[in-house]
């Protein structure tokens, strides 16, 4: 219980289908009560009318468990179709978009450092499934706030992972490495349950970059701490393929502008990148070897080439085709060198 009192000159406040004033709900009881007491039509007024910046750790962590179990139970926060609600939202809308962004940084770091805790692979999958699907239900209530009661869009998931790179900078040193393997876990698990198939072709290119950004930090690293099965090692597989032929679509538009003489160090140095990324460790079952694993998905990539130039987008096609033409000549000729 905290008694921190705020007055506030307010008309019906709307939310989660709450009828009374956030006035009457506090002076009810002579203070806020506390998050389990609070009842679930009254929730929305912590988002509201509280100042979570200012409340405790274990105040902001207590919300995050029970937000969280109401979100899976099917709350929904913010009831856009009543009109009242849509008044209540222009009004209250800076409070709320800063106490989300408040909740979802505190549940981001406390779920990581839950997460760093669990030592068992298998119970790292089970950890990992509801936060994955957590992190989707804050982005769309975050995307109903800034967007008039709209879904959550693909961009309003970009910015919400720029938001997660930003609070990992802004952690203390020591605890970085442990955001990063709950983020990267995170997306390795998501990308083994979903087709990024479905996804717009702008959406794929953006999401290809990040991806690459993040096996270029080390993201590979520790993937077989997470116990992913058959039907996640297949799922995994085929959205690695996608996502590398939307990366070397964005290549290709790079390679084009080169000069000649610009042209074989750059393709050197993609497949660099790429040998970097370590995939065999993600997508190489335990029995291969490492090295042999990395020379097989190599070989494999390679061999879509030719399939992946002659489906590229009609404006791209040109492009596509004559980097992979160049990038399989490239790569011949490194062989025949040793």
């Amino acid at each position: 219980m905290f008694k921190k009192r705020i007055f506030v000159i307010t008309s019906t406040l709307f939310l989660a289908l709450g009828v009374a004033t956030f006035d009457q709900w506090r002076w009810s009881v002579g203070s806020y009560p506390s998050v389990a007491d609070t009842e679930t039509d009254q929730l929305g007024y912590w988002l509201a009318l509280v100042d979570l910046d200012s409340q405790t750790v274990s105040i902001r962590r207590a919300l995050v468990d029970r937000l969280q179990d109401e979100l899976k139970r099917g709350w929904q926060p913010l009831d856009v179709q009543d009109a009242k609600v849509g008044r209540a939202l222009d009004k209250y809308q800076q409070k709320i978009t800063d106490n989300i962004e408040i909740l979802t940084r505190a549940w981001f770091y406390y779920r990581c450092e839950q997460y760093g805790e669990v030592s068992n692979a298998s119970r790292r999958l089970e950890f990992v499934r509801p936060q994955v699907d957590m992190v989707l239900a804050w982005a769309d209530i975050y995307s109903q706030v800034q967007n008039n009661g709209q879904a959550a869009s693909e961009k309003n998931a970009f910015e919400l992972f720029d938001k997660l790179d930003g609070w990992i900078e802004d952690a203390e040193h020591d605890k970085q490495d442990e955001l990063n393997l709950g983020m990267h876990h995170s997306v390795l698990y998501w990308l083994s349950t979903n087709s990024i198939d479905s996804l717009t072709l702008e959406t794929r290119r953006e999401l290809a970059e990040r991806i690459a950004a993040a096996l270029a930090g080390g993201a590979s690293d520790k993937a077989e701490l997470l116990a992913l099965t058959a039907a996640h090692q297949s799922q995994l597989q085929s959205n690695a393929f996608s996502l590398v032929e939307v990366w070397l679509l964005n290549r290709s538009l790079e390679f084009v502008k080169l000069e000649s003489n610009q042209r074989e160090p750059y393709l050197d140095a993609q497949l660099e990148t790429v040998k970097d990324w370590g995939l065999e460790k993600i997508l190489v079952n335990d029995t291969e070897s490492a090295a042999g694993g990395s020379q097989m998905q190599l070989l494999k990539l390679m061999g879509n080439l030719a399939i992946w130039s002659e489906r590229a987008p009609a404006q791209y096609r040109a492009s596509y085709k004559k980097l992979t033409t160049s990038l399989r000549q490239y790569a011949l000729k490194k062989v025949l060198q040793f």
